[in-house]
C-alpha cells in the first residue's frame, strides 16, 4: 500500500469520527411482529457452559423478511434481468446518500401519492440517481413482541402506483420505509413491490429510528450472502454529523 493509500484511509477514518452511527434496525427476538404466512424468529439454546459445554451457542430459526430486512427482486420478479436474488445484489447499491422523508400524518392504510415527494424535493433538495430513498411513517413506534406489537401489522399506509413509478423515474437504488411492507396493508395488487424490484430499486422494511436522520444521511443496509435468497435480515445503519 502507497503513502497515498494509508493517508487517504487515515483521513477518511478521521472523517467518519465526526459523524455517529444511528441503529435503523429492531432486535431480533422471539415475538416480534412478522408477515402472518411467514415463518417467526426463533431462538433454541444448543450449547451452554451453564450445562457443562466449553461454549454456549444458539440455534436459529427465521423467514428471510424477519424483522429490518431487504426484498431482492426475485421475491416478486418472476423472470427476466431483474429475477435474482440477494447474493447477486451489487454492494455499491446498498451504501451511499439517502433522503428521509416524513410522511406521519398519513392515516392508516392511506397511500403516499408523487406530489408529497415533489413537494419534499422543493423544500429539501432534489433526489439524485443512486439515491435511497426513506420514508418515515412513525409506525415503528407500535413496534412490540407478542401482544404489544400486534398493531403494528394493522393498517399501515404504504407508496402508492405513481409515487413508486415516480421514484423508478429518478433512478434511485432503494427504498426504505418503517413499515411491514412498502405497499399498504390489505393491497393485493402490491404496485410498489412490482414496480421497484421490477427495475432493480430494492426495498428495505421494518426500519426504525427514522426520525434521528436528517433530510439526507448515509446509509448501509448488507443482506447475508443467501444463494438465491428472496431477502435477508440486514443491520441497517445510517451516519449522521455529531
Amino acid at each position: 500500500m502507497t503513502s497515498a493509500s494509508t493517508e487517504l484511509i487515515r483521513s477518511l477514518v478521521l472523517m467518519l469520527e465526526s459523524f455517529e452511527l444511528v441503529d435503523l434496525s429492531h432486535t431480533l427476538q422471539e415475538g416480534i411482529p412478522a408477515w402472518p404466512t411467514h415463518a417467526r424468529f426463533g431462538q433454541t439454546l444448543y450449547e451452554s457452559y451453564e450445562l457443562g459445554d466449553v461454549a454456549r451457542h444458539y440455534g436459529l430459526s427465521m423467514s428471510e423478511h424477519t424483522g429490518t430486512h431487504i426484498d431482492a427482486p426475485l421475491h416478486f420478479i418472476v423472470e427476466g434481468p431483474a429475477h435474482y436474488g440477494v447474493d447477486e445484489i451489487a454492494l455499491d447499491r446498498l451504501v451511499g446518500r439517502a433522503a428521509t422523508i416524513e410522511v406521519t400524518g398519513l392515516e392508516p392504510g392511506d397511500l403516499l401519492d408523487a406530489d408529497h415527494i415533489r413537494s419534499w424535493e422543493q423544500e429539501h433538495g432534489s433526489i439524485e440517481t443512486g439515491d435511497k430513498v426513506l420514508f418515515r411513517y412513525g409506525w415503528d413506534e407500535r413496534w412490540g413482541t407478542g401482544p404489544e406489537g400486534r398493531s403494528f401489522l394493522e393498517d399501515w399506509p404504504g407508496l402508492g402506483s405513481d409515487a413508486a413509478e415516480y421514484l423508478v423515474e429518478k433512478g434511485i437504488s432503494l427504498v426504505g420505509c418503517d413499515t411491514l411492507a412498502v405497499d399498504a396493508a390489505g393491497s393485493v395488487e402490491n404496485p410498489a413491490h412490482y414496480a421497484l424490484l421490477g427495475n432493480e430499486i430494492y426495498i428495505a422494511e421494518n426500519l426504525k429510528n427514522l426520525d434521528r436522520l436528517m433530510s439526507f444521511c448515509l446509509f448501509a443496509a448488507f443482506p447475508l450472502k443467501i444463494r438465491g435468497g428472496s431477502g435477508s435480515p440486514v443491520r441497517a445503519v445510517a451516519l449522521v454529523p455529531r
